[in-house]
């Protein structure tokens, strides 16, 4: 049975996309780019770095330790998406559905923009008035800010840090929070050893009050305890399918067409993994 047999056949959702979108576009991932930077580091500035999974932590000692400007820091990033990409046709579930009220991603990629132009309002922490979808666009919030605004992405640790506590960013958070608490949030490509999504995860749902618990799908199989812990204080359910299986029944029940029961096998990556 599928997990979508939940929802009426009208029901909106979010998708919190983790690093879903960039791996089937093509793009490198938060860690990949971590790793490119960390290529241009001496190993005894690497040493300075507590997490190598962490782009927030690797883009701060890169910025402290081989470059002395930011500007020097966010070109760098931008010419890593430089390369033109293919849009796997994955990606058309985002532009043949009606059923998707808001997606949030953590990337500074624009290729869920490009694929769909006329059918998503893109929304920047960064922008003094928010864009309204008022003719049933996607809203697509940008957490960290778009590569094609290079000098206003977040990037490193101390971007984050403005990034939440500043209140010219409220606002951005406050609408965001409004959209979990009125539709039900699936969260896909969820990477379970990536400290950075987690930290934006508990900066976005803490204090929310969700209409249904918040799903995710992981492609990770190794969890920490204290990971486990974090997500539970969240609200946030792993669901026992593979990311490829929940993508089949996700692809269905977007497009409204019925999948043959063959492709609705489950796949788990553990038994009851938290919760």
């Amino acid at each position: 049975m599928s997990f979508f047999n939940k929802f009426n056949d009208t029901d909106k959702i979010n998708l919190f996309l983790g690093d879903f979108l960039v791996r089937n576009a093509g793009y490198p991932t938060r860690r990949e780019l971590a790793k490119l930077l960390m290529k241009d580091m001496k190993e005894n500035i690497k040493g300075y770095i507590r997490d190598e999974n962490s782009l927030f932590q690797v883009s701060q000692v890169y910025l402290d330790g081989v470059v002395s400007s930011r500007s020097s820091l966010l070109k760098k990033i931008k010419n890593l998406y430089e390369t033109n990409r293919e849009t796997a046709e994955v990606l058309n579930i985002f532009s043949e559905s009606n059923k998707i009220n808001a997606v949030f991603s953590t990337d500074y990629d624009i290729v869920l923009d490009d694929i769909n132009c006329n059918k998503v309002v893109k929304i920047l922490p960064t922008d003094e008035e928010f864009p309204i979808a008022s003719n049933g666009e996607v809203k697509h919030y940008k957490i960290l800010g778009d590569v094609n605004r290079h000098e206003k992405i977040f990037v490193s640790i101390q971007d984050f840090r403005k990034l939440k506590v500043l209140d010219f960013y409220k606002n951005f958070f406050k609408n965001i929070k409004e959209d979990i608490e009125n539709y039900p949030t699936l969260i896909l490509g969820l990477d379970l050893n990536n400290s950075d999504f987690i930290d934006v995860l508990e900066v976005v749902l803490t204090d929310v009050n969700p209409k249904d618990v918040i799903y995710a799908v992981s492609n990770s199989n190794v969890l920490k305890t204290k990971t486990i812990e974090r997500l539970n204080e969240l609200g946030i359910k792993l669901l026992p399918h593979s990311e490829e299986e929940f993508l089949k029944e996700l692809k269905g029940y977007l497009s409204l067409t019925p999948l043959d029961e063959s492709e609705l096998k489950e796949s788990y990556i553990g038994k009851k993994l938290f919760r």
